[in-house]
């Protein structure tokens, strides 16, 4: 997979328009150019062949590793490093969550262990997710179950390294 500072490292144009690379929520990027070095959340939507555009979000994915929305007439400025990547999605809402303590919004009810280790980071062989459950022991997020993003309230994720431990029983602990 392409990273944001193989695409763009200059900040400057490429032949033909302002290189980005564009998702769902799988994290499947695939590169776009546009030709506006400033353009708005519908002209990134309208680009990853989303229509209407009022029925989809976008997120951009900026160089700290948060999701930042992007309103429809809103603009971005590709010239500025790290800011090349966006996640565009149906959706009509956002859900709060956080890993490893930052906060963050998704377009959609559910997030996979995938996406939360890239969110978070991690390398996903190194690394498992937790979900810090309030009234009961936390609960890993395994590959292939979707943790539940519906909930009332923020929901809240942790990633530890993966270890073995012969007779080790239930959750991590973290801080």
């Amino acid at each position: 997979m392409l990273q944001n500072q193989e695409v763009n490292t200059l900040g400057s144009p490429h032949p033909g328009g302002f290189p980005i690379l564009i998702a769902g929520t799988d994290l499947q990027f695939r590169p776009l150019s546009l030709t506006d070095p400033e353009p708005t959340g519908r002209q990134i939507i309208d680009a990853a062949g989303g229509r209407p555009a009022d029925e989809y979000a976008v997120l951009q994915w900026l160089a700290n590793g948060s999701l930042e929305r992007l309103r429809l007439d809103e603009t971005t400025n590709l010239r500025k490093p790290g800011v090349e990547r966006f996640i565009v999605a149906k959706s009509d809402r956002e859900y709060r969550f956080e890993i490893d303590g930052k906060e963050q919004e998704w377009p959609e009810p559910t997030i996979t262990r995938e996406v939360l280790l890239a969110l978070a980071g991690q390398d996903p062989a190194q690394f498992s997710v937790w979900q810090e459950l309030k009234n009961s022991p936390d609960k890993e997020v395994l590959s292939g179950h979707a943790a539940d993003l519906a909930e009332k309230g923020v929901e809240r994720f942790y990633t530890v390294t993966k270890h073995t431990t012969e007779g080790s029983h239930g959750s991590p602990s973290h801080a």
